[in-house]
């Protein structure tokens, strides 16, 4: 460990090879979330898939952006209704997640029924989500990215939809005081199109290296608090 002028423990950056090499482009080196998005039908027919195209693109209000094959029931429930709800899977739904990911809806009509995921209604918005889940975010389409919007000149692998979160309901369980408890969760990730899990937590964001100040903003920003 060094330490600067003011006494800050600064830790030495990591060694590495000394050597690398040049590899072609691929999103997948990005890590990324898996969840399970819920989306409904004109008809009233429920769809569930798994996606790891995801992250948050705006604090305030609060906005994801979801990776979506243009061909899939998900995206064309989404487009006609507006709505999606974004549900985080835990370790224990590894097996379901891969099966209702890998299989089109129009292939396999009943895989929501065969993965055992049992879905409800949320109170606010009526959308399907999955209860098993400890987090589950309704979201209402605020934009979609294609082809045009994004200056390609030929059709990308998959559409990108902006959704507007506009009600999250969590797991008692995970709810601590004043705060969700997300570090302690086995949420899934995809690395490279292989399944982990989170695991140790090593650190709190450093807004300031005053302890006080710093405690003070991570209550702020984990307040269940409007």
């Amino acid at each position: 460990m060094s330490s600067s002028s003011d006494d800050v423990q600064v830790p030495t950056p990591g060694t590495t090879s000394g050597a690398r090499t040049s590899v072609p482009p691929n999103a997948f080196y990005v890590p990324s979330p898996v969840v399970l998005l819920s989306t409904v039908d004109e008809a009233g027919t429920v769809d569930i898939s798994a996606m790891s195209a995801v992250g948050v693109v705006c604090l305030d209000p609060p906005i994801v952006a979801v990776g979506i094959k243009a061909r899939r029931q998900t995206y064309s429930n989404i487009r006609r209704t507006g709505q999606f709800v974004l549900n985080l899977p835990l370790e224990s739904d590894l097996w379901a997640s891969d099966f209702v990911g890998t299989r089109p809806l129009r292939k396999a009509p009943d895989k929501v029924e065969e993965s055992g995921l049992e879905v409800g209604i949320l109170p606010e918005s009526g959308l399907p989500y999955l209860p098993s889940c400890p987090v589950s975010m309704a979201c209402e389409l605020v934009g979609n990215l294609g082809r045009h919007e994004l200056g390609l000149e030929r059709a990308p692998s998959h559409q990108v939809v902006l959704g507007r979160m506009t009600e999250c309901s969590v797991d008692d369980k995970w709810i601590g005081d004043d705060e969700v408890r997300l570090e302690e969760m086995p949420l899934l990730v995809y690395l490279n199109r292989v399944y982990a899990r989170t695991g140790e937590n090593i650190e709190v964001q450093r807004f300031t290296d005053d302890p006080e100040k710093r405690a003070a903003k991570m209550q702020e920003y984990r307040s269940l608090q409007p």
